[in-house]
């Protein structure tokens, strides 16, 4: 829902850096040497557009202070929030929270629209209807044409004085919020600096651009913005920042070649120019069998990357298309092979060990123990029963954590960085229980305690956290944008298969896509001209004649090229042959990744890489067996030879390898015999 009307101008300095993290890094190390010229470093907000890249800009803007100093930088989000804790009485929910309480005010909703109406029967609508609600929050759009979309605004402003009249807020609030603030009297109260450098300001929002007006008042203003980078913005809003911004001054950053073969990738991918071969760094491509194969590959050259000398888990990076359950997989197949991960849009609780054994004890006491769960260790009844006498929630369920010795089983079975994590979900449970005993919108009662945590527990893999996470250590797992503008030494980019790059455009579950795209007022892009695409994108990747299917597909190769400049020296682009469905059919290639193999000569094959993780060597050991087999029956069904001898002797090598490995060797042998009995239609019961 592009709205060119919303034109700002700034008392300022606009500079344009084009595409590359080395230009934007150079061009904000200038702009933030000269601020320093005139101001003190503590004098200098430095604001991101995203919480996750603080960090980068911390630490690069570091290095032009003197020792220990350390730069004012935070994001909008974080800024905006401490404007409201230090002004504003009302509590701000956490996602979990809001979310649980959205589910029990559109539980009883009257929608005003036929079609919403009848959506609301369907399971999965209150979690279609967030997803929306969520995007005209952070917005603070007004959509007024379509009745549906009117009908939802309707439901968010009463759900909004809803959390007003018991002293809370959500997130989709805060800078809407602090915006008023800000426009107040109360703004010297909150403002404690000089000058401002806006950092990945291609990537600000209407109300984004706003606030930083407001922010910054007769202060001097710097705003850099990275050319063909946009992801965030130009996901709701076409065209260069530049068409909806003025500026008392502009300029445009140098412009450098890229260093790195990664570097040129995503520059090929972002601007479609064909860099010179910088003849630093590696290009691979990743291709396996199936997608189980692909992140088991993955994980095998992980390990093999980080057994390199100075190199460990936090100098890698695995990126998705999309966040939710496909970043959850992941972490869930590099978790059965022993590498540490971490994210910053998804949280672990859904598939947390402590969760589900504390959500087992939780179950029991919210029925009474008329229906005691049948997993979960060590649910003493009498335990669980002294419980049930407290007073508080949260003492009882504070009390069961330690009684029951959950603490040392987490420290027990869990790698250090596992455990912190697990830690971490525990005392958010904790703080659920605390905030049912404070809040005058839910019973606290152990049955809205379950109810609770239940939905936190089952929807945590679909959800993503809308500010960053504490990182435990371990290989980064997220989607593409969250790690614009940070750097890792290597990053793995999967599912590049043409089925998610571009993959089909898609806004949102509860109105069909065909609809969405007819949707004037959608708080997305959606109703588009063919000027709309190439004022957006300067690159040229599909034959297609609608615009709509045009704009989204540059969008998905945009992202792409946010993935490859993550990388500092390696980027695997990952992809399989087949989908993991019945029929096994054939994944075709990314388009993206099939022209850029065409005309970037460093692209090559990645090198079978050495079995470097135990579950590596188990699926060699196993899938030995199989082509063995396999080979023995073509033989008998082709009427072809195979060399026995050749087929004996693996055999045999796997034998006397068994033989050296005791208890483990024994469990593999026991599942070899039963590949060869299944193999023989054998079922062993």
């Amino acid at each position: 829902m592009s709205d060119h009307s919303s034109h700002r101008r700034f008392d300022g300095t606009l500079v344009t850096a084009p595409f590359g993290g080395a230009n934007v890094e150079r061009t904000a190390r200038e702009e933030y040497r000269t601020l320093l010229d005139e101001h003190d470093s503590e004098d200098v907000l430095v604001i991101t557009g995203a919480p996750t890249s603080t960090d980068t800009f911390r630490e690069t803007l570091g290095a032009e202070l003197p020792g220990a100093a350390t730069p004012y930088v935070t994001s909008l989000v974080v800024h905006a929030t401490d404007v409201l804790n230090q002004t504003d009485d009302r509590i701000i929910l956490s996602d979990a929270l809001r979310r649980e309480l959205l589910y029990r005010f559109l539980a009883d909703y009257e929608w005003d629209t036929e079609y919403l109406r009848r959506a609301s029967e369907q399971p999965s609508f209150i979690e279609d209807v967030d997803a929306v609600m969520g995007t005209i929050s952070w917005q603070t759009v007004t959509p007024e044409e379509t009745p549906e979309l009117r009908d939802i605004t309707a439901a968010l402003d009463a759900f909004h004085e809803w959390l007003a009249e018991h002293g809370h807020m959500e997130r989709g609030q805060l800078i809407s919020e602090a915006l008023d603030v800000l426009s107040g009297d109360a703004r010297d109260d909150v403002v404690d600096f000089e000058a401002v450098l806006a950092v990945e300001f291609e990537e600000f929002f209407p109300l984004d651009r706003a606030y930083l007006d407001v922010l910054a008042g007769d202060c001097e203003l710097v705003c850099i913005a990275e050319e063909n980078a946009s992801v965030r913005r130009t996901w709701v809003e076409t065209g260069p920042i530049t068409d909806y911004v003025s500026f008392s001054e502009t300029r445009r950053g140098t412009a450098g070649a890229p260093s790195t073969r990664p570097a040129a990738t995503a520059a090929y991918f972002a601007d479609q120019t064909v860099p010179e071969d910088p003849e630093t760094g590696s290009v691979s491509v990743l291709a396996t069998d199936s997608s189980d194969e692909q992140l088991a590959e993955v994980a095998n050259k992980i390990e093999e990357v980080v057994a390199q000398p100075d190199w460990s888990y936090d100098d890698v990076a695995v990126a998705t298309k999309q966040s939710g359950s496909t970043v959850t997989d992941i972490i869930e197949a590099f978790e059965g092979t022993g590498i540490p991960t971490e994210s910053t849009t998804v949280t672990g609780f859904g598939d947390d060990p402590a969760i589900r054994e504390l959500l087992a004890a939780v179950r029991h006491l919210a029925t009474d123990g008329e229906e005691r769960p049948d997993h979960g260790p060590d649910l003493d009844t009498e335990r669980l029963d002294r419980i049930r006498e407290m007073d508080s929630l949260e003492d009882g369920v504070r009390w069961w954590a330690t009684d029951s010795g959950l603490k040392e089983r987490i420290a027990e079975r869990a790698t250090p960085l596992d455990a912190r994590a697990q830690f971490g979900n525990v005392k958010r449970a904790f703080r659920m229980a605390e905030f049912l005993e404070d809040t005058e919108f839910v019973d606290a009662t152990w049955a809205s305690f379950e109810e609770m945590l239940e939905r936190a527990h089952d929807y945590a893999p679909q959800q993503n956290q809308t500010s960053a996470t504490d990182l435990d250590g371990g290989v980064r797992v997220d989607h593409l944008q969250a790690i614009k503008n940070e750097s890792f030494r290597a990053v793995f980019l999967v599912n590049l298969v043409d089925a998610e790059y571009p993959g089909d455009p898609f806004l949102t579950r509860l109105f069909p896509t065909e609809r969405v795209a007819s949707m004037p007022d959608y708080p997305g892009v959606t109703d588009l001209d063919e000027p709309d695409v190439d004022a957006t994108f300067p690159t040229t990747s599909t034959a297609s004649s609608r615009p709509f299917a045009r704009y989204h597909t540059e969008h998905a190769r945009r992202r792409l090229a946010i993935g490859a400049g993550a990388a500092d020296e390696h980027l695997y682009c990952c992809l399989y042959e087949y989908e993991d469905t019945a029929l096994e059919e054939r994944a075709q290639a990314s388009r993206f990744l099939t022209t850029a193999y065409e005309n970037l000569s460093w692209l090559t094959e990645a090198d079978d890489p050495h079995i470097t993780s135990e579950q590596a060597a188990e699926d060699f050991l196993l899938s030995r067996v199989d082509d063995a087999l396999a080979e023995v029956r073509r033989a008998n069904s082709q009427d072809v030879s195979v060399s026995l001898d050749e087929v004996e002797a693996e055999l045999g090598e796997i034998q006397d390898l068994l033989d050296k490995s005791g208890a483990r060797g024994e469990k593999l042998r026991k599942a070899l015999r039963a590949r060869v009995e299944f193999a023989n239609g054998e079922v062993r019961r």
